[in-house]
């Protein structure tokens, strides 16, 4: 006899479930043995297994309901056949899950993969159904799942399912890489075609990309066709020798980092324009240009600025900023040790001081000077709006403000076309705010709060161009130190040179084949704890299931 589970039946089983585990856990001495506690810890981890295969079941749900507006004016849900995937429906799970815009439309089509596999032969197959019940019965984390998803991606429906019943052995003992190595195996063996493909398509998307990383630094993350990459590499690698030889910096990493940078923007010109801003109710009256905005202080100084990243704040050195303040520098480049030319920013005169709320730092119109009555806003509103979002103001989406659309919070005519009724939204999330169900309401301060079909709200901040941390050179910084703290047990610590080799000299995480393994047989001492000691850091690359969001 079938049984008809409800959105509420699950709900009281998760709850029912997570209060048994909160109780089981409660603070207490340490009883048990080891063995004893890997099989909890096992146990668990299905635990895990199963219920992220029924949130990706709840997910598949969820996307296949559809609002419908009726002549009255009535909206209602209407289910869609599984696999089917509303508009608004990874918005929706952004929400729930507090995740990015890019990271839920991720999930979401993960999740559509794998449970919402139709019926063999249909358009809706997609073969993964093996990794939805691996999942189910606590054999496959995701994560593992995602790998062999991915390899599969461009895989027949039926060469998939074959793929994954050969694989079934190995879910419950393999981890990630083992089983990418599998399918690709299989795939040579049963479609060598595909393999090729990927690569061709790989070398046609190959691209570059950056984002904020550590404070004071972005991560750039690129891919290029291999040939290319020797000969680039060659030539920053010389340079960075180079750099190293001569004690412009060291060690080779950064020497390498500095070579990059300077024979890119040593062939360039860079135009640097600096807006220094003031508070809207701080005392008008000219101010110089050297005074607004910034304080004093010594070349070491990090200065917190805005705009060399759309949306982000980023710190930058005083001294460089200094150089970009001063009007129309005569010259782009200066000499380094090494006697190639690095880059230099060329200033640009400076403005009167840009006014911005006290509180929130969004950069205001306050006369009104660029409202029009036209429904499209002239260029310098459209300047405006777009350095004061800095991009798509939809709760966790990143989407840079130069690819958005200016939508009318308020629709035109009557709402103005003003600074007061702009934002800045992508055109998914443009067309998402005017579903049924959606509302937005644009502050005075420049916050924007969203409200969703389930009634949870949302607020988005503009960018901050007032309130900017100053991190002064005080003279005590300890010297540099090409190393970092990491965690190892007292009774076989790693050495530094073993670290290195497990962590730094293979290829990048998102393909992690260590070159070499270093195992240790020594006796657990009783009572050991954990220690920090430095070594080597790891590599920092993207895994191929926490990718981050890609930048726009």
């Amino acid at each position: 006899m079938a049984v008809t589970t409800g959105p509420q039946d699950v709900l009281s089983a998760a709850r029912s479930a997570r209060q048994m585990l909160t109780d089981a856990l409660s603070p207490g001495e340490v009883r048990g043995s080891q063995e004893e506690w890997a099989q909890a810890l096992g146990e668990l981890q299905a635990v895990i297994d199963t219920a992220t295969a029924a949130q990706d079941a709840a997910i598949v749900r969820l996307a296949a309901i559809e609002p419908e507006v009726l002549d009255d004016g009535e909206v209602i849900d209407t289910p869609r056949a599984l696999g089917h995937v509303a508009l608004d429906a990874s918005a929706i799970v952004s929400g729930v899950l507090a995740v990015t815009a890019v990271h839920a439309e991720r999930r979401v089509r993960a999740a559509v993969r794998l449970a919402a596999d139709g019926p063999e032969g249909t358009a809706t197959e997609t073969g993964l159904r093996g990794l939805h019940e691996a999942m189910g019965a606590g054999r496959l984390d995701a994560y593992r799942a995602s790998v062999v998803a991915t390899e599969l991606e461009e895989a027949p429906a039926e060469v998939a399912a074959s793929v994954i019943a050969g694989l079934h052995e190995y879910f419950g003992s393999e981890d990630g890489p083992r089983l990418r190595r599998r399918v690709r195996r299989m795939l040579a063996r049963i479609s060598p075609d595909l393999l090729r493909q990927r690569a061709v398509r790989a070398r046609s998307e190959c691209r570059l990309e950056r984002w904020v990383g550590e404070p004071g630094v972005d991560t750039w993350h690129g891919t290029f066709p291999s040939e290319e990459a020797a000969q680039a590499w060659a030539a920053i690698d010389a340079l960075a020798q180079q750099y190293v030889t001569d004690g412009v910096c060291e060690p080779v990493d950064r020497a390498r980092a500095k070579a990059l940078t300077d024979l890119v923007a040593g062939n360039a010109t860079i135009d640097v324009q600096v807006v220094h801003t003031i508070a809207a109710d701080a005392p008008t009256g000219p101010t110089p240009a050297s005074e607004a905005g910034a304080s004093e202080g010594a070349p070491g100084d990090l200065v917190e600025v805005t705009g060399l990243r759309p949306g982000e704040p980023t710190l930058v050195s005083r001294a460089w900023l200094d150089r970009a303040s001063a009007p129309l520098l005569p010259t782009d480049t200066t000499p380094t040790r090494a006697g190639r030319a690095a880059p230099r920013p060329r200033g640009k005169p400076a403005k009167s001081p840009a006014p911005c709320d006290p509180l929130t730092g969004a950069l205001l119109d306050l006369a009104g000077a660029l409202t029009t009555d036209a429904y499209r806003p002239g260029k310098a509103l459209v300047a405006l709006v777009k350095a004061r979002d800095g991009h798509c103001r939809f709760p966790g989406c990143h989407v840079a403000a130069r690819f958005c659309d200016l939508d009318h919070v308020t629709p035109w005519p009557t709402g103005p076309t003003s600074a007061a009724n702009l934002v800045c939204l992508c055109r998914r999330h443009h067309r998402i705010k005017q579903r049924p169900g959606w509302r937005a309401v644009l502050h005075p301060d420049a916050t924007l709060t969203w409200t969703d079909p389930t009634g949870r709200n949302r607020t988005t901040h503009p960018v901050d161009h007032l309130h900017r941390a100053v991190l002064p050179d005080t003279g005590t910084d300890p010297a540099p130190v090409i190393s970092k703290p990491r965690l190892v047990t007292p009774d076989g610590p790693h050495s530094t040179l073993e670290y290195h080799l497990e962590h730094t000299l293979g290829p990048p995480p998102a393909r992690p084949h260590p070159r070499c393994r270093i195992d240790h047989h020594h006796p657990t001492a009783a009572g050991a704890h954990l220690t920090y000691t430095a070594t080597a850091p790891p590599c920092r690359a993207p895994s191929p299931t926490a990718e981050p969001d890609p930048p726009f």
